[in-house]
């Protein structure tokens, strides 16, 4: 998905099946100010069609794949839409004119309207489109709030292994518990995000931000009282079920309260503060536990409170028109072609990394001679490793729009040194040896997450966006499952060292396949 670009001119013919398309190099629209050259090169005043990182002038950007085409309402697989009226769709995707998606084919991009505010957004350096962005009040209150909802979610996995541990005595079946958590909240996910999807939002997320409420108190209960695994497990999948969806409709109405061409610059950012939950979340429960085990679970129930009480200070997106689809596995299958299929894929492998990271450090903590409770630290040392890599990335966005191409490629590349630098955690054996490794692994995390997230934005249709952002929670959510199952596994058997040498292999295998794959198609 390089960015050479050639347009010419002529006219631009439309196929019922899939949109705009062009029937050679003669029927290529042209912009009304100028031709886009061949190899990055534009010509015309506002309108740009380059090869990599295209600014956004004022006459907007179409870019796609090997062929960009300025301001007008032609749409070409491959990468970033742009110019008022244009909609862009990858790989088996198809697209529309006008960014209008078709309700009865695969996935398209988002909506004209943000295409439109894209390129209309005012260029400057990273750092003053920061400034603008914190200087939104809408945004600020939208981050509060989202921050005490996603708070639990990043306490949850290391909270009932430690709650389960204390409980049953065997941290195997603590983790049980958060590979059932995650299980229940992966199978929910998708589901949830679509009736969410019908709501009005934030209210509509009073419902399951009290349940989870009520499920983590009883939790927190029946791991102080010693409950068996048997009650202990359904509880977990039910904490994991009744908040699925919560933190997709967050990211699901952020479009409709930050300006278009602040997104991409939002969607990064929003990965670093992700970081941040992961800082505070576990730091928590490892300090909550030095008091008692239990008091971890307790206050995830306190966090939703809190979400609950700042989404009155939102204002409300009423749900957005479409045609309603059937909650049936069948339905999720356009979800599933073309680049969201990959980013989906990268979604699992980074949770099952995770999964196997989070369930065997803790034990391999004890074999090293320090206490599991210092995860909590580890723990936040890797995610402000990772909230700094983020912050580099974000450095890096100018009020420009980033070809799709671009953008995976670099996803790619970070996911693979992810999953390679967590391998030395199977080999060192001092608790600061940990820690370095885990640092160097996390400046990777957040930037290749805001690239997976900006790349999801760009394909998913208005209709399905709370919907299509929990699948790739589930995903991850799947992905921390079976990989707190694996170490559920192998703890007995090979050990805490033997389990965390298996964390970085998907991710490898994921992101080669995925440049493969990729670049076979283009």
């Amino acid at each position: 998905m390089s960015g050479r670009e050639e347009s010419v001119r002529g006219k631009a013919t439309v196929s019922p099946e899939v949109g705009p398309t062009s029937s050679g190099p003669e029927d290529l629209p042209v912009a009304p100010d100028g031709v886009a050259a061949a190899d990055g090169l534009s010509d015309g005043a506002g309108d740009v069609a380059a090869a990599g990182d295209v600014p956004v002038g004022a006459g907007g950007v179409a870019a796609a794949g090997d062929l960009a085409v300025a301001a007008g309402d032609f749409a070409a697989a491959g990468d970033v839409p742009g110019g008022a009226g244009s909609v862009m769709a990858a790989d088996a995707l198809p697209f529309v004119a006008s960014g209008i998606p078709k309700s009865d084919g695969p996935l398209v991009a988002s909506s004209a309207a943000t295409t439109a505010e894209t390129a209309s957004a005012p260029q400057g350096g990273s750092w003053r489109a920061q400034q603008e962005l914190w200087g939104e009040p809408r945004w600020r209150r939208w981050v509060l709030a989202s921050s005490f909802a996603r708070l639990g979610g990043t306490m949850a996995p290391f909270a009932l292994l430690l709650a389960g541990e204390r409980a049953t005595g065997s941290f195997a079946q603590g983790a049980w518990m958060a590979s059932g958590y995650a299980m229940g909240m992966a199978a929910a996910a998708p589901f949830r995000g679509r009736t969410l999807d019908r709501r009005r939002l934030p209210g509509g997320l009073r419902p399951p931000l009290l349940a989870q409420a009520v499920v983590f108190l009883a939790l927190a209960h029946a791991c102080y009282f010693k409950a068996s695994l048997w009650v202990l497990l359904p509880l977990s999948v039910v904490g994991g079920v009744v908040p699925a969806g919560v933190v997709a409709a967050y990211r699901a109405i952020l479009p409709a309260l930050v300006p278009g061409g602040r997104l991409e610059a939002a969607f990064a950012i929003d990965a670093v503060l992700m970081e941040v939950q992961w800082i505070l979340g576990p730091s928590m429960v490892g300090m909550l536990a030095l008091a008692h085990p239990t008091l971890g679970v307790g206050v995830i129930a306190l966090t939703g409170l809190s979400a609950l009480v700042l989404n009155l200070f939102l204002p409300e997106r009423e749900p957005l028109p479409g045609p309603r689809v059937a909650a049936t596995l069948a339905s999720l299958a356009p979800f599933f072609r073309g680049l969201p299929r990959l980013l989906y894929l990268s979604s699992l492998a980074v949770g099952v990394s995770w999964g196997v990271v989070d369930a065997a450090l803790p034990p391999r903590l004890v074999q090293v001679g320090s206490r599991p409770e210092a995860w909590g630290a580890l723990t936040a040392l890797l995610s402000a490793a990772s909230a700094v890599g983020g912050l580099l990335y974000t450095s890096t966005l100018k009020g420009r729009v980033t070809l799709d191409g671009v953008i995976l490629r670099r996803c790619m590349g970070f996911l693979a040194l992810w999953g390679v630098l967590l391998v030395p955690l199977a080999r060192v054996t001092s608790l600061w040896a940990l820690g370095a490794a885990l640092a160097a692994a996390g400046l990777f995390l957040a930037p290749q997450a805001a690239m997976q997230a900006t790349l999801l934005q760009r394909q998913l249709p208005d209709g399905r966006q709370a919907e299509g952002f929990a699948l790739s929670n589930a995903c991850f959510a799947l992905g921390l499952g079976l990989g707190s199952g694996v170490v559920a596994v192998l703890l007995e058997t090979a050990g805490p060292h033997g389990a965390l040498l298996t964390a970085g292999v998907l991710p490898v295998l994921v992101a080669l396949g995925g440049a493969l794959a990729w670049r076979s198609r283009v």
